[in-house]
C-alpha cells in the first residue's frame, strides 16, 4: 500500500522521469555501429601491414680485390636478397622506402698488411665505423660493425672509405673472409 502511495505523489509532483526504449536502443545501435566500424579499421590496417613487402637487402663484394681511396663508397655489387628493391648494386646506397628505424651490419676484409676503414653514413652524418689493419704478410683480417639509426623515407644510407691512409684495399673470394653489407626495417614509424 505505501508503495502505491508513494508512486502516485511521484506521479503528482512529476518526480517519474520516462524513458524511451527506442532512445535507448537508438543509442546503442549507435554505439555499436561507431565500435564496429574501429574494429573493421583496425583489421584493414593490420591486413595491410601484413601485406607490405618487408625491408630487407644482403649483398657482398664477390670474388676480386681492389683499392679505394678514402672517402669512396664501397659497391657491394653481388646481391643475395633484395626484398622491396630498395639496395642499388650498381652504386652500393640504399634508399629508406618510409620513416622508420633500420638495423645496419656490414664486415670488411683485407689482406697482406693493408688498411681498411670504413664508416656507415646516412645521408651526411656518420653513423658508425669500423676497419682492421692487417700486420702480417699473407694473412687475411676482417672486422664487422651493426648499427641502428632511424632514418626519414628516402634518405640515403652507404659505407664508405675513411680513415688516415689514402688507400683502403678490399680482399673477398669465395671461402675467404667476405666483404659484405645488410640492412633491415624494423620498425615502422
Amino acid at each position: 500500500m505505501h508503495r502505491l502511495i508513494i508512486l502516485v505523489l511521484m506521479c503528482a509532483t512529476g518526480q517519474i522521469f520516462s524513458k524511451s526504449i527506442q532512445n535507448t536502443t537508438s543509442s546503442d545501435e549507435e554505439l555499436m555501429e561507431k565500435r564496429m566500424e574501429l574494429i573493421e579499421n583496425k583489421i584493414a590496417s593490420l591486413e595491410n601491414e601484413r601485406k607490405t613487402k618487408p625491408v630487407l637487402f644482403y649483398a657482398i663484394v664477390n670474388g676480386r680485390q681492389f683499392t679505394l681511396n678514402t672517402d669512396s663508397t664501397i659497391v657491394f655489387e653481388t646481391v643475395v636478397i633484395n626484398e622491396g628493391d630498395h639496395y642499388n648494386k650498381n652504386d652500393g646506397v640504399f634508399v629508406a622506402p618510409q620513416d622508420g628505424i633500420y638495423m645496419f651490419s656490414w664486415t670488411v676484409s683485407t689482406i697482406d698488411a693493408n688498411w681498411l676503414m670504413t664508416e656507415l653514413l646516412v645521408e651526411d652524418t656518420v653513423i658508425s665505423s669500423t676497419g682492421v689493419r692487417d700486420v702480417d704478410s699473407g694473412s687475411r683480417s676482417s672486422a664487422s660493425m651493426t648499427a641502428f639509426c632511424r632514418m626519414k623515407k628516402d634518405e640515403h644510407a652507404f659505407v664508405r672509405t675513411t680513415g688516415s691512409s689514402g688507400s683502403n684495399f678490399i680482399y673477398s673470394y669465395d671461402n675467404q673472409p667476405r666483404t659484405s653489407f645488410l640492412g633491415i626495417m624494423i620498425n615502422v614509424d
